[in-house]
């Protein structure tokens, strides 16, 4: 079993490509099902936006529901866990029925990618800086929004050039860790920090215009 990264998000059971259990088959159809509804969930309302907005209590029961979904694939019990999944499937309905009793606005309607960080961080990519002013306005929650403009700046850079020469060779290569290779260290190599507090003022490396 190959799990997701806490226990709030929902299981992942790795079917294997050679002899899959029945258990396997069947608890990765079942989880399709409540994947699905969470992502549905969270293009209409945001990346683990709403149970940050509703009282403790609700959130409580929320994660308690995701906890069953959790002991029923430790159990490998597909029944449980057919039951667990009904459960949290009704739990993401009932939180959007909060949502709307309470008046939070949804999505606003602009093309936008969100995704959770490892350390639990959401991040949005737009297309275009105008999109990101108009994302930031309505969405306070995100911690980060990238353009592809900046993506585009990062890629050009020669470590990513060479990553990107690797992806080309086998698409589906993941990239696990990036980092310079080498003996630098940052602060540890300068011959004198004096003479960088001291020197030129450092470039300009972001550019916010006004909005068109």
């Amino acid at each position: 079993m190959s799990r997701s990264r806490s226990k709030k998000d929902v299981p992942q059971v790795e079917v294997k490509r050679y002899e899959p259990t029945s258990w396997d088959i069947q608890a990765h159809a079942v989880l399709v099902e409540l994947e699905a509804r969470k992502d549905k969930h969270h293009q209409k309302w945001g990346c683990e936006r709403l149970i940050t907005l509703v009282d403790s209590e609700f959130r409580e029961k929320f994660w308690v529901q995701m906890a069953r979904v959790w002991d029923a694939t430790d159990r490998k019990d597909i029944d449980r866990l057919r039951k667990s999944v009904y459960g949290m499937v009704k739990g993401y309905d009932a939180l959007e029925k909060w949502a709307e009793d309470n008046g939070v606005p949804q999505n606003p309607p602009l093309r936008f990618l969100e995704w959770k960080t490892q350390d639990g961080k959401i991040m949005a990519v737009v297309q275009t800086i105008n999109e990101s002013l108009d994302l930031q306005r309505e969405r306070k929650d995100l911690h980060t929004i990238w353009t592809l403009e900046e993506f585009e700046v990062v890629l050009a850079d020669p470590l990513v050039q060479e990553v990107l020469m690797l992806k080309a060779l086998e698409p589906t290569a993941q990239v696990k860790v990036f980092k310079k290779a080498g003996g630098d260290s940052g602060f540890d190599d300068m011959e004198d920090d004096l003479h960088v507090l001291e020197g030129e003022p450092a470039p300009k490396l972001f550019n916010a215009p006004p909005r068109k």
